[in-house]
């Protein structure tokens, strides 16, 4: 399930590059030029922009445009975060709490969870889809918060409702699993996984 959700936010559409190509910089991303994604994040994170070297981070992390490079993915997160990146906070919580990348540390691990929970749900709050699923995500897992069902699902109905194809894709397949000791309900779960299906979802089709 962990392996599940983090693949849908990686592959989830990002919000923007820099002020300047956004545009561009998300119609690379969402369709798959990632060489071309890769120059304008690398760009807008020289000119400091969060989101820009977030998407550069996705992109060394799972090796998108060039040879997969964790060292440099992390570095891209660790700046991301410090300008106030929610979602890459998240991920550096993540690989603390690994030991895959870089050494283990728990600690660390939580403090970045902790930081991730303030900046997504001001995120969220804000408009950012893909941050209410990272953020329903941290009170699914107990990252830095108490594990909290409700307010997961909260979350993923809130990036759902902003037509966001993930966060239907995630609250369907949960109500329809009953997974973290979830209540099932297979008819809300199929009105989910059907919008998801419709916003392009290809999973929740079948």
């Amino acid at each position: 399930m962990k392996k599940f959700l983090l693949i849908i936010v990686l592959f989830s559409l990002v919000s923007a590059c820099n002020k300047n190509n956004q545009d561009d910089c998300i119609s690379a991303y969402k369709n798959k030029d990632y060489i071309t994604a890769f120059a304008l994040s690398e760009k807008g994170c020289i000119e400091k922009n969060g989101e820009a070297c977030y998407i550069l981070a996705n992109i060394y992390y799972m090796g998108l445009a060039h040879q997969t490079d964790h060292v440099k993915a992390a570095r891209y997160y660790i700046k991301s975060c410090e300008i106030g990146n929610g979602r890459a906070c998240y991920m550096m919580g993540k690989l603390y709490s690994e030991s895959r990348i870089i050494p283990e540390d728990i600690d660390q691990s939580e403090a970045y969870y902790r930081k991730s929970n303030k900046i997504l749900t001001k995120e969220c709050n804000a408009g950012n889809p893909e941050s209410c699923l990272y953020a329903g995500a941290l009170y699914l897992y107990s990252k830095g918060v108490p594990h909290d069902t409700d307010k997961a699902l909260g979350f993923f109905d809130k990036s759902c409702k902003m037509d966001y194809a993930s966060g239907c894709y995630t609250i369907g397949y949960l109500l329809n699993t009953g997974r973290y000791s979830i209540m099932k309900n297979h008819d809300m779960a199929a009105s989910y996984l059907n919008k998801a299906c419709r916003l392009g979802y290809k999973e929740a089709c079948k």
